[in-house]
């Protein structure tokens, strides 16, 4: 399997490192600061253009004026088309890429993503907690990018044992806690997150949360967004009037829902995890059953490490922890929102009625019932 040249990435990382500080010293510097749960993180942009186009989605997290104090780690950003002296021309070849366009390398202690579709660039210095992140133009920013920014990045600052990225939504109140929504792209996350947010449950996210596994789950919000392909636009209205997507938009491209903007009273910050609901398209009534740990496992941990497969199955093990200590559900999301919104109260009434670690009877298949 084909490998860069022992040295070829830390020289690529600290020539790159030099180029931001040359684009900052043209363009100024816009330096903000997000905090995730106890994590802070200090963004260092060269000039505004990137910041204006990653920024918005980050809105819920980011804190009153520059990036002082202490941080967790740094991320430095800046966009090719920017740089004075021209973009650094990458060391690797495609064959280099791995999963997710991990570059490998034998270099344990710096690491890079090339995302092919963006063609974005994103390295870090393990032992420094200095990362960077280079686009080829922010204005050419893929939509998706713009809706949930920066994930391998996040994904190197914030996990460690006990806590991840994870690709599910999450949902519920702030007295039971929530319900998080797990299951591969398509599955039905977002439209029983929208179902939920409807009925005016608290919102966390409808596709990736930052998961505190121990000493007991917690979901904590990344991103103040969700993203509406056509059928959701046409199910939910109300937020296809508020959705946005790009003047020319991609045949694919999802319209993106400003939550944190359009419901800031609905944007929770966090939820405790009661319950695991795995949604499955299928039209109809809404349906409901109790499954086994395994059966959720299996719809969390594959997406999550296909998304995000940098930390050798760590989150696998977390994953499997979260499941043997709550209550798992499938739901087969039918033709009415109401009752998938109806789903998550009952899941949460009957995780408070029986505690969040013993298992909660609910007749196998049952019909959910609409208000």
């Amino acid at each position: 399997m084909p490998r860069l040249a022992d040295g070829a990435l830390p020289a690529f990382f600290y020539q790159a490192r030099a180029e931001q500080e040359a684009t900052v010293r043209r363009t100024g510097e816009v330096d903000r600061t997000v905090r995730f749960a106890d994590r802070r993180v200090r963004l260092r942009f060269a000039g505004s253009a990137l910041a204006d186009r990653l920024l918005p989605a980050l809105a819920p997290r980011l804190e009153a004026g520059p990036g002082a104090g202490p941080h967790c780690a740094a991320i430095s950003l800046w966009e090719e088309r920017a740089s004075p002296a021209g973009a650094l021309q990458v060391p690797w070849r495609d064959h280099d890429l791995g999963p997710r366009g991990l570059v490998r390398a034998p270099h344990r202690d710096i690491l890079a993503v090339h995302d092919i579709g963006s063609g974005a660039v994103t390295m870090i210095d393990r032992r420094a907690g200095a990362l960077l992140h280079r686009v080829p133009d922010a204005r050419h920013l893929p939509w998706w990018e713009r809706a949930a920014p920066l994930r391998p990045a996040l994904f190197w600052t914030l996990a460690r044992a006990g806590r991840h990225l994870v690709h599910a939504g999450a949902v519920g109140d702030l007295e039971r806690g929530g319900v998080l929504v797990a299951g591969a792209g398509g599955s039905g996350k977002t439209t029983v997150a929208l179902a939920a947010l409807t009925a005016g449950f608290s919102y966390v996210s409808d596709d990736y949360v930052l998961l505190h596994t121990m000493p007991d789950p917690v979901a904590w919000s990344l991103y103040g967004t969700a993203k509406l392909d056509q059928g959701h636009l046409l199910q939910f209205p109300r937020f296809s009037l508020l959705a946005s997507r790009s003047a020319g938009p991609e045949p694919d491209e999802k319209a993106v829902l400003d939550v944190a903007a359009s419901r800031p009273d609905a944007l929770a910050e966090s939820l405790p995890i009661r319950a695991v609901i795995m949604p499955r398209i299928q039209g109809g009534r809404a349906r409901l059953r109790q499954v086994r740990g395994a059966e959720a496992l299996l719809a969390l941990a594959p997406s999550t490490a296909f998304q995000m497969p940098f930390d050798d199955g760590a989150v696998v093990r977390s994953l499997a922890s979260v499941v043997r200590r709550v209550p798992c559900f499938g739901l087969l999301v039918g033709d009415h929102p109401a009752e998938l919104a109806d789903a998550v109260d009952r899941v949460l009434e009957m995780a408070a009625s029986a505690g969040a670690a013993t298992p909660v009877p609910v007749p196998d298949g049952a019909a959910v019932t609409r208000r």
